[in-house]
């Protein structure tokens, strides 16, 4: 897919709702409408995205992945938290291959998927830490609650052989090698605009392992109960709060990319949710910034 579809995509996105905010009559109907029109761009654009990425990069990504075994055990590991048999899973497993083969790989999956995701590893299951920590269906509500619950859970770190973790949900992508400088701090993640002195957090983020479980095992001791917030923002406050050491603004931003654009991140998550701040009415400069973004550095 050529990224001139996907301008058609967002700029028809744009237009629509630019035109429900004009309409709105009060600012409580704006706020609304504001939160409807993020979900629309993210919903809308994800499939076209991977579409273009699997059609870009896929055959490279595969060809590595074809010879790629992970280590079971490293100082380095990706998460991967998914109850679904997502459909970007394919293309998410070959890119973090190549962003980074030294790194063991842990998947936290579902009943429900965990022979979808053997039915992608093959052969290379047992090189992989392939974990069943949900069970059943679930709502969307309810099912991103278990996975704030798990990622919360001090006994979910305790059980990963490694010091440094990195989230990987199915809406990221990686444009570059994982650099081992990124491996910093008690917690972190992308900036976000409106708390960007706070650690943030997102799709990606980096964990030590050790410090978070401490963490959570201090302030979240009773894991029966259901975490109130999200687990992202959740570690980001608390973290901040307790004085734990995180990197500074500027290596954050150029490190994991969302909503605040930046010109060459290493990761980035869901940033199409974000595109009326590229530059959409200019279609030039959007295709100039969306297809940098798009550019990874093989």
């Amino acid at each position: 897919m050529r990224i001139e579809s996907i301008y058609e995509v967002a700029i028809y996105q744009h237009k629509k709702w630019t035109s429900k905010l004009q309409e709105a009559t009060s600012d409580k109907e704006a706020e609304q409408i504001q939160k409807l029109r993020l979900d629309a761009f993210r919903l809308s654009l994800e499939p076209h995205i991977y579409h273009h990425l699997v059609e870009r990069y896929g055959q490279q990504f595969d060809e590595h992945w074809q010879t790629y075994i992970p280590p079971k055990k490293a100082n380095e590991a990706f998460v991967i938290v998914e109850r679904r048999p997502h459909p970007n899973f394919w293309f998410i497993l070959r890119n973090i291959a190549w962003s980074n083969p030294n790194m063991s790989v842990y998947i936290f999956c579902s009943d429900e998927n965990i022979d979808f995701v053997k039915s992608l590893l093959l052969e290379k299951t047992p090189h992989f830490n392939v974990v069943q920590a949900f069970q059943g269906d679930a709502s969307r509500e309810r099912g991103k609650k278990e996975v704030d619950n798990l990622l919360s859970n001090h006994k979910v770190y305790e059980s990963i052989d490694a010091e440094y973790i990195m989230t990987v949900e199915m809406d990221t992508f990686y444009r570059k090698h994982v650099p081992k400088t990124i491996f910093q701090g008690t917690y972190w993640g992308n900036p976000w605009a409106w708390t960007a002195k706070t650690p943030g957090g997102g799709g990606v983020t980096i964990r030590n392992v050790k410090k978070v479980a401490e963490h959570c095992k201090k302030l979240r001791p009773d894991i029966t109960k259901d975490l109130i917030t999200a687990q992202d923002a959740w570690l980001s406050d608390t973290t901040y709060a307790e004085n734990e050491p995180f990197p500074d603004l500027q290596f954050r931003a150029t490190h994991i990319m969302e909503n605040i654009p930046v010109s060459d991140p290493v990761a980035v998550h869901q940033f199409w949710t974000y595109l009326d701040s590229y530059d959409i009415l200019d279609k030039q400069k959007f295709l100039t910034n969306l297809n940098r973004i798009l550019s990874f550095d093989l």
